[in-house]
């Protein structure tokens, strides 16, 4: 189910079979995605495990309005959508977040609490010059593709090349070209607030119990960031193998939901 409130953000809401869990889980996507790439898998298969999931669009993607100002949207205004997203909710939730939304949620622990949180693919809280320096290095094609996408457009993006940048080799090529097809620009000041322009500040987040995940076969975020993550925030990182950056998409996105529901439990959600 998919609601637009009076402000024009999107969420979409799949509720728990029979009775729910305590804690709503609240989904914040990425760069150049929307709520919809949770709902192909995540949603549906967390609300049939008795959780009330939902899944934000932010400010410009998905069905949220803005799409007029993206450009100037930064991560504060991100971090607002996200907190009315969950002032909606009928408790704090356990907020996952992945790539761009796991930096999101990182900057949310600043002012507001969360159940938990579970940093997916995450930007490191020092931001996106190491893995954009690395991708430089090691896969310029991809950097390329990824630049032109930023600043000219999305069909300006090798199709070839964001398959093997974004998903691992097993996923079916017209299942990653119809995904890709349904992403969308991103705001440049929220990219430059990735690069530094507003790092998140670990003595103000508030705590809660965390899970940081990476992909082995991440090109966009190495699994040394994904490490380098979980030092800082003192927590054992998960690094799950044959899966790629888009995990709740790729063809082991179970391999993601089970690792997911595994720490849940353990930390009694």
């Amino acid at each position: 189910m998919s609601a637009i409130d009076q402000d024009g953000l999107e969420v979409i809401a799949r509720h728990a079979a029979g009775l729910a869990r305590a804690a709503p889980l609240l989904f914040v996507h990425g760069a150049f995605a929307g709520a919809w790439c949770w709902d192909e898998h995540f949603l549906p298969w967390f609300a049939a495990r008795g959780y009330d999931a939902h899944a934000v669009s932010l400010r410009g993607h998905g069905g949220s309005a803005g799409r007029e100002a993206l450009d100037a949207s930064s991560i504060a205004d991100y971090v607002d959508d996200v907190a009315q997203a969950a002032g909606r909710l009928a408790a704090p939730p356990l907020l996952i977040g992945h790539s761009m939304g796991g930096f999101v949620v990182q900057k949310y622990l600043e002012r507001h609490e969360a159940a938990g949180a579970v940093l997916m693919a995450s930007v490191p809280p020092r931001g996106l010059a190491g893995p954009g320096l690395s991708l430089a290095i090691w896969n310029p094609a991809a950097a390329l593709s990824l630049g032109s996408i930023q600043s000219v457009g999305q069909s300006w993006g090798s199709p070839s090349v964001m398959h093997e940048t974004l998903f691992s080799p097993l996923l079916p090529s017209d299942r990653a070209l119809r995904y890709l097809a349904r992403m969308g620009p991103e705001s440049t000041r929220a990219m430059l607030d990735m690069y530094g322009g507003d790092l998140p500040e670990q003595r103000k987040m508030a705590a809660c119990p965390m899970l940081v995940m990476g992909a082995a076969e991440d090109a966009l975020i190495p699994s040394a960031f994904v490490r380098a993550t979980a030092r800082s925030y003192g927590v054992p990182p998960q690094i799950l193998d044959g899966i790629g950056h888009l995990m709740m998409l790729d063809l082991a996105w179970r391999t993601a939901a089970d690792c997911l529901l595994d720490w849940m439990r353990q930390n009694g959600f």
